[in-house]
């Protein structure tokens, strides 16, 4: 899901109007009895994925194992084909658990030596033992290379062996400025030996502190990542001082001409890091197709959640995750057993998968878009289920992906058929990069959230209330009407994507 502050900033500039006229009232048609059995069955699955007996399924645990094995039962209920690599429903994803642990630097500028307490300062890297030594040193403001946010800050600068110290935040007043993790990754990518998170406030840095110490989790096949951590705003000052920079620097930071900043120095790090590899796995099934040719339409939901989540002694130490996304796999099970059902045979293969570590970095769908059930030319178009039990019946139709696939004219035309109300309104793509879909939106290969979920009002409403919190469980309403609504949705939309006479994706 989105992070709460990115989506705050969206609504913050969209008219209250608007908001508003999104999810306005509708007459409801009568309801028919398909869709009553349909949230029943809904209700069902979302009791078992979302039980205490599951501890919140969290990869690597036994409640996580539990899940999966719940949902290939499902698969394999309907009537669907394994589809995993070595003939059953399980595709394993290898992941490793990073946690920060000691971690020392030494920086030298100008004529000025000093220590980084270590309570001032968070470290993590790829292997157990990394040290740095004598660095160059950049202080890169924002950290943004990117026109569209009109920010150019390593404009001319090679980063290549340095150690970069990028502010957190974003810079007040730009536009689609990149999420932090992007700008360092980016920065990685450059070359760079290591990437630092500035603080500037000290309200805060302890909790900051423990959470950036909490255990990252990466593909174990993924590349490794060099030294990545924060910097309290004490530690920063002291650094600032010595080079003589502006130790407030975010409004001079946030300037089209700002320029990243050679610092005359060098820094050395060390940092120790303790490694858990463990695997989980993605959950597949498959539906054949009447014409092997003809490609294959991909269906995700993620499975995984938070765990235990709160301390001992917390009343509820749970994350259940009954919407996010629980609700989410309830409706692949039930789109997929609704095709499955249908005499009438659709020509491309259909593949269900249940994803894993999407709560980590979309890790899970990474791992599937690399190694897919299908030749990746061969996937006309990919459905991401996220978070769905949220919007009542009746709400408009919105797309995450709208005006950036072929597929608008189809999905408009499955509403239409329903007698569904259609919100053209492309705002949810604020959304695209926060899910599970984007595996494949960057390689590519069509990708889209569809259905009354996507109503941002409801979004925000959600991430205030119970969202990765405790909250998120059975005891609270949960929305599965409109989950039901949309499962008929999808199914009138396979239909025609299925069918290569009606859409033939672009080439690629």
């Amino acid at each position: 899901m989105l992070p709460r502050h990115a989506m705050s900033r969206f609504l913050r500039t969209t008219p209250p109007l608007l908001l508003s006229a999104l999810i306005a009232a509708q007459p409801l048609a009568a309801r028919p009895a398909a869709e009553t059995a349909i949230e029943a069955r809904l209700r069902a699955h979302v009791d078992v994925l979302a039980s205490d007996a599951m501890e919140g399924r969290k990869p690597g645990t036994p409640g996580g194992d539990m899940a999966v094995r719940y949902i290939a039962g499902q698969f394999s209920r309907i009537g669907l084909q394994p589809g995993g690599p070595d003939g059953s429903f399980y595709a394993p994803v290898a992941l490793i658990d990073r946690s920060a642990g000691d971690a020392s630097s030494e920086w030298r500028i100008g004529q000025q030596a000093f220590v980084v307490k270590a309570d001032d300062l968070v470290l993590r890297a790829a292997d157990a033992d990394t040290r740095i030594a004598a660095a160059p040193i950049i202080y890169g403001g924002y950290g943004i290379d990117d026109d569209k946010a009109g920010l150019r800050n390593f404009d001319g600068v090679d980063v290549t062996g340095a150690v970069v110290l990028i502010l957190s935040g974003q810079p007040e007043g730009a536009k689609q400025a990149p999420a932090f993790s992007e700008r360092r990754d980016a920065l990685l990518k450059a070359g760079a030996v290591a990437v630092l998170r500035i603080e500037t406030e000290d309200k805060g840095w302890s909790a900051i502190r423990d959470a950036l110490s909490e255990p990252r989790t990466d593909l174990a096949d993924g590349p490794l990542p060099p030294i990545t951590g924060a910097l309290s705003p004490a530690a920063w000052g002291r650094i600032a001082s010595a080079a003589g920079l502006d130790a407030a620097p975010m409004i001079a930071a946030a300037k089209p001409d700002f320029r990243a900043v050679r610092i005359d120095g060098a820094v050395s790090l060390a940092v120790r890091t303790a490694l858990r590899p463990y695997t989980s796995w993605n959950v597949i099934g498959r539906l054949p197709g009447g014409d092997p040719a003809a490609g294959a339409l991909l269906y995700l939901a993620h499975w995984d959640h938070l765990g235990i989540c709160q301390p001992a002694g917390a009343p509820d130490r749970i994350c259940n995750g009954a919407v996010d996304n629980a609700s989410g796999v309830a409706m692949i099970v039930e789109v997929a057993q609704s095709l499955a059902a249908d005499k009438k045979r659709p020509m491309r293969d259909l593949y269900f998968v249940a994803t894993t570590a999407e709560e980590m970095g979309l890790l899970g769908a990474y791992a599937l878009a690399k190694a897919p059930p299908v030749d990746p030319a061969k996937i006309a178009a990919v459905l991401n289920f996220d978070t769905v039990a949220i919007a009542p019946r009746g709400t408009p139709v919105a797309a995450l992906g709208r005006g950036q696939t072929p597929l608008d004219p189809f999905i408009d035309a499955a509403a239409r058929k329903l007698g569904r109300r259609i919100n053209p309104s492309t705002d949810a793509n604020v959304l695209t990069q926060r899910q599970d879909g984007w595996a494949f939106t960057r390689i590519g290969i069509p990708a889209v959230m569809v259905g009354g979920s996507l109503n941002l009002n409801l979004i925000q409403a959600y991430l205030n209330g119970p969202y990765h919190k405790p909250g998120d469980d059975l005891a609270q309403p949960l929305v599965l009407d409109g989950v039901a609504e949309d499962v008929r949705l999808h199914v009138a939309l396979a239909r025609r994507l299925a069918d290569p006479r009606r859409y033939r994706p672009p080439p690629r």
